[in-house]
């Protein structure tokens, strides 16, 4: 297993030092373990026998863009809504769905996307391979742009939209018990964009493309036990987009196994402040999280915020009794 994420870890640096350079177009989450779904088609089904319903709303950068009133940033943010469901069908099979609205500015990119996967026992663990299929559609209100020549065949004059396929792959292994101290020990790579998609917006006198480019991911933790009552739940994760590598190290410390809080840092980005509640009545955890910006935007922006919701339930069929009917027979008459 060791020699696998060496091969992992190699193969990252590899690609990112041979892809060209361009911007990030995934959104990133603070909040990413409590939805692997969206970032790892491989995690479909790894769900211990449930149904797991995850909802995440996240504002980015809050006031960036705006006019400062009265001291405080105005203006909108950039905001991302995902919602995603998944289990296991029988001993092998993970199914799950995700819908990601991104906005950005002017522009808006919604995709759904059906993912499966193929969870195989290995030794005292699972492995999973997983692959997702979206359909990409991007969006931009063309009618808010200030071009300087209002003629450039490049910036479009009105709405405009285009869509595509998307596809994404996902390995996902995880581990009961990792060396007699680490439990629940969870470790993915993925990539998304696959087929680094092409979206062209056309209008009366030109056209944009947009090219969608490959993103990595790898993410790994687990959970240690300090005692009966605090546990130590620890989560990294690489993420490769073709401008940069960026990480975030993630640590919650869990109280009597429903009362979380934690601490993210992100260098060059934010420090991020965590706080959530798995409600031992029902199957419900919240989630909350607040990014400090440590970079020059700080100047700009009073934090990001966040929200997650996730739902786990399981289904029980209730076993039919036989129906006993009595039939009368003249031979006992």
């Amino acid at each position: 297993m060791r020699s696998i994420f060496t091969r992992l870890f190699f193969s990252i640096a590899i690609l990112g030092i041979a892809n060209e350079l361009r911007a990030q177009q995934d959104p990133h989450y603070s909040q990413w373990m409590h939805n692997k779904l969206n970032l790892n088609a491989g995690f479909a089904g790894a769900t211990d026998g449930k149904i797991c319903a995850t909802l995440l709303y996240r504002t980015q950068w809050m006031g960036f863009g705006g006019d400062i009133v009265n001291g405080l940033p105005q203006g909108d943010a950039p905001t991302n809504q995902v919602g995603s469901i998944n289990a296991a069908v029988g001993k092998h099979l993970g199914i799950g769905g995700t819908i990601v609205s991104d906005k950005l500015g002017f522009e808006t990119m919604v995709m759904p996307r059906l993912t499966l996967s193929w969870r195989q026992e290995i030794g005292d663990g699972v492995l999973a391979g997983g692959v997702g299929l979206g359909y990409m559609q991007r969006s931009m209100d063309g009618t808010q742009l200030k071009a300087i020549d209002p003629n450039d065949p490049r910036i479009p004059p009105s709405a405009v939209s285009g869509n595509a396929m998307d596809f994404d792959f996902g390995l996902y292994y995880t581990k009961n018990n990792l060396a007699g101290i680490i439990n629940n020990f969870y470790a993915g790579f993925s990539a998304t964009h696959l087929n680094q998609n092409k979206i062209i917006y056309e209008w009366n006198g030109g056209s944009s493309e947009i090219n969608s480019a490959m993103h990595m991911y790898f993410m790994t933790g687990g959970e240690y036990d300090i005692n009966s009552t605090l546990t130590l739940q620890p989560n990294i994760i690489v993420k490769k987009d073709p401008a940069k590598i960026q990480t975030d190290l993630n640590c919650y410390l869990i109280m009597n196994g429903n009362i979380f809080g934690g601490l993210t840092w992100r260098p060059m980005d934010a420090a991020v402040l965590l706080a959530g509640y798995q409600f031992q009545s029902i199957p419900l955890y919240v989630g909350y999280s607040y990014d400090l910006t440590t970079s020059r935007i700080i100047n700009y922006s009073s934090g990001s915020h966040e929200i997650v919701l996730r739902y786990c339930f399981g289904i029980t069929i209730p076993k039919k009794e036989p129906i006993v009917r009595y039939r009368l027979t003249p031979r006992f008459m």
